[in-house]
Formats: structure tokens, C-alpha cells, sequence
């Protein structure tokens, strides 16, 4: 006697869907990358301390003379486009 598979009643993705959903939502690679990155600080910080050293955690200390770039500010100010001028009429 052999088994059948039992046929899909709403299609096989949802079917696969709803016999996923009572799982809970799963965890992601994020997860792991950080877990990952925690130990890496973790063993950094343990060698620099055996080094008689402390690790770098500023942009500054990591990179001496990086400069940074200006961050964008929004602003308050009406801000009118010279192309939106030119079509109103407005241009010089």
C-alpha cells in the first residue's frame, strides 16, 4: 500500500504559507551578523586590554585627519528651483 500526498486544497504556495504562519515569524541574517560582530568586538576589546591598550571607537581615533561630510539640513526656507521658475515665468 502506498501514501498519497494529499492535494493541495488552495494552492501549493499557500498551502506551504498557511503550514508555515503557526511557526512564528523567523529569525533573519541580521541576527546573526551582530551576533557575529559582538564577538569580534568582544575578542578586539580582550587583546587590546592584554596589549595594555584600549580599542578605538571614534572616527577620529580610527582614522586620524578623515574628514566627514557635511550632513544635509533641512531647512524652513522656501526653496524655489530655477526649473519650476522658468516654467511660472518667473526666470531672470
Amino acid at each position: 500500500m502506498t501514501r498519497t500526498i494529499p492535494a493541495p486544497s488552495n494552492g501549493l504556495y499557500r498551502d506551504m504559507e498557511d503550514d508555515d504562519n503557526p511557526r512564528g515569524p523567523e529569525r533573519d541574517e541580521t541576527d546573526t551578523f551582530h551576533q557575529l560582530v559582538r564577538h569580534l568586538v568582544a575578542d578586539g576589546d580582550s587583546q587590546a586590554v592584554k596589549a595594555g591598550r584600549r580599542a578605538r571607537r571614534k572616527v577620529a581615533e580610527m582614522a586620524p585627519g578623515f574628514v566627514r561630510q557635511p550632513v544635509l539640513r533641512m531647512t524652513t526656507a522656501d526653496i524655489v528651483f530655477k526649473a519650476s521658475e522658468q516654467a511660472r515665468g518667473y526666470a531672470a
